[in-house]
């Protein structure tokens, strides 16, 4: 509990009022939801401050082109910012009304997704502590805690996966529980569809809990899974009918004829992966995962030191975990815009870490060799040192580069990477210039955050048992 008020608190330190086209769509039909009572965004579309491209185009109107579950969670909590504001007459301010959106359906959703992490380690054999330092580098050493801060729906989505797999590492599976796992499992992509990955392991994992009831049961549970699990899926078709006319999605539609045309390639704007795109997304600052998050690297080998061992409980979790890891790569590097707009590294692959961070709990172990706890420590420090000033200042990171140069991108391709002038700056002190002051200021903003971050962590530890 301690670490995951460290992970809420430490968001409510960092305002990011730049919005950006997905965030934009996103807020668009919130608000035309509960001031206008509609589902299109007419008059939100071209309109400061919610002006955005992320958008569909059918029949004369103007509609989000986002997959539903955040604006959704959104909509009660705007309409009480709203009758709060219609009670004192006045308007709501933009920037302070996605400021609380965003702490209320994504930073809090993130702080469950911490405790549900670290909850997950003790029950794959991680001493509480590691546990707590494990979680704490993983979140503040990767694009989680960035997009913690941002009204975009990768943390909701991520603890909605890991609720679902704490499901499966509980008692076994009775209609109830398959019936949780399924929900879960169904609002993850009802959050975003890049969670199909990450949802298709957890239903192999479902199967093979699945094999270790009565065949008599099977049916019974499996039944109360896909139910439950239909039933996100079924609000987002009937939003789809009603607008659409047909259960499509909205990319089917899109007003701008790049993303349209982008998206109809293979399934969904995915084809072949490209060389140059994992390149760029694995090693290569730009965008590159091992590069921001090293502690990746020590994943790898724990799940490597895992599969050698046939005995070892904790095997088919490093099998999920490299397979989801090498998934979401080729789905990325496969993505025809790989480099996924205004973001700190590859956004596409935030859903992973679900279960990727999984494979650590061997290092986390009474067993695990000193030489192995040690480099998890190691890389992890180096992770949070490199993403985590990036997560505070701006986490939409401008690409640098323009469209043209990331098309035509191959291997040699010399890419600008505006995060390492993000670092400069930080560790130069120059917070002042970092980013527009919101609220509090810059520095104070910057001091605060990384305080909670030291302080929460270190006293959640030490409350911790060893």
């Amino acid at each position: 509990m301690l670490l995951g008020a460290t992970v809420f608190l430490a968001s409510c330190f960092v305002s990011q009022p730049r919005t950006g086209w997905n965030v934009n769509s996103r807020l668009g039909l919130v608000f035309a939801v509960v001031d206008e009572g509609r589902l299109n965004i007419d008059s939100y579309h071209d309109q400061p401050p919610t002006e955005t491209y992320d958008k569909a185009f059918f029949e004369g109107h103007h509609y989000s082109d986002k997959i539903i579950g955040q604006s959704l969670i959104a909509v009660p909590v705007y309409a009480v910012i709203r009758g709060v504001s219609n009670l004192f007459d006045v308007e709501p301010d933009f920037q302070l009304t996605q400021y609380l959106l965003t702490r209320v359906t994504v930073s809090i959703p993130a702080a469950l997704a911490a405790v549900l992490m670290a909850l997950l380690f003790v029950r794959l054999g991680a001493r509480p502590r590691r546990a707590i330092l494990t979680t704490s580098g993983v979140f503040f050493g990767s694009m989680l805690f960035g997009f913690s801060t941002v009204f975009i729906p990768y943390l909701p989505g991520v603890a909605s996966c890991l609720g679902a797999l704490l499901v499966l590492r509980g008692p076994p599976l009775t209609s109830r529980r398959a019936a949780l796992f399924g929900g879960l499992s169904g609002l993850a992509l009802l959050f975003d569809l890049t969670f199909n990955i990450t949802v298709a392991v957890l239903g192999v994992l479902f199967l093979v809990e699945l094999r270790k009831l009565p065949r008599e049961r099977w049916l019974r549970v499996a039944g109360a899974a896909c139910g439950a699990a239909a039933v996100p899926l079924t609000i987002f078709l009937a939003y789809s009918v009603y607008i659409f006319g047909s259960p499509t999605i909205p990319y089917s539609y899109l007003k701008v004829e790049y993303f349209r045309e982008g998206m109809s390639q293979g399934v969904m704007g995915v084809t072949a992966p490209k060389l140059h795109a994992v390149w760029f997304l694995t090693v290569h600052a730009f965008r590159g995962i091992l590069f921001w998050s090293p502690w990746l690297l020590a994943a790898i080998v724990c799940c490597v030191r895992t599969l050698r061992r046939r005995d070892d409980p904790l095997r088919l979790v490093a099998i999920a975990s490299l397979v989801t890891l090498l998934a979401y790569l080729l789905f990325n590097a496969g993505y025809y815009q790989w480099w996924a707009g205004s973001t700190m590294g590859p956004r596409l692959m935030i859903p992973m870490f679900a279960i990727v961070p999984l494979g650590l709990a061997v290092a986390c172990r009474p067993d695990a060799p000193r030489w192995l706890w040690r480099s998890l420590m190691g890389t992890l420090a180096v992770s949070v040192a490199l993403s985590l000033p990036i997560s505070m200042v701006d986490p939409q990171t401008g690409g640098g580069n323009s469209e043209e140069v990331l098309i035509n991108a191959r291997v040699g391709t010399r890419l600008v990477v505006p995060q390492l002038n993000v670092l400069s700056d930080f560790y130069g002190l120059r917070w002042a210039d970092l980013k527009q002051p919101v609220g509090i200021p810059v520095t104070l903003s910057l001091l605060l955050c990384l305080l909670v971050v030291v302080g929460g962590t270190t006293w959640a530890f030490r409350t911790a048992d060893a």
